[in-house]
């Protein structure tokens, strides 16, 4: 990149230059450089990530417009961290189903980032949290087949039991 000082022919010069240099206008100089090259196509994965991001950060608006919703957020920021922060990486990261224990009495379901846990469903019945041992605990009715969870942006994460 080279940078044009007072030359009073490429003073101001912005465009393309044979396919092959461009002038550019930064910080009041003009500076001229390569032509750029166009970006490549992106992966349906870069897609997806991209479409992942702009749900989470619609989310993050609207949690932090609701002052309710926004001040519970902001309870959980750490140091450095606002309330868009929180409610973002909830939405972008999302809950996880980490262990599921099944016994002859209940079914136990941990989840990793159960703070954003709306509901939690086994066999599709509600199962009720229990605070003191921090798990979804369900009484076992009959065999258990699969478990369900619900997030705050409407995400559903499921994992079979057989």
């Amino acid at each position: 990149m080279a940078i044009i000082d007072n030359n009073s022919i490429m003073k101001g010069a912005q465009g393309t230059f044979g396919r092959e240099v461009v002038f550019r206008q930064r910080n009041g100089k003009t500076v001229m450089c390569k032509l750029p090259k166009p970006y490549p196509p992106k992966t349906p994965t870069q897609v997806a990530n991209q479409e992942r991001f702009a749900k989470a950060n619609a989310f993050a608006k609207e949690a932090i417009a609701d002052p309710v919703r926004k001040a519970q957020y902001q309870k959980r920021a750490q140091n450095g961290q606002s309330a868009y922060n929180v409610a973002f990486s909830d939405a972008f990261h999302g809950v996880e189903i980490s262990e599921v224990n099944v016994s002859d009495k209940a079914v136990t379901v941990k989840m990793k980032n159960d703070h954003s846990v709306k509901e939690v469903l086994v066999d599709g019945e509600p199962a009720v949290f229990n605070k003191k041992k921090e798990v979804w605990e369900y009484p076992v009715k009959k065999k258990a087949r699969r478990v369900e969870a619900y997030d705050l942006m409407g995400n559903v994460y499921t994992r079979d039991l057989t």
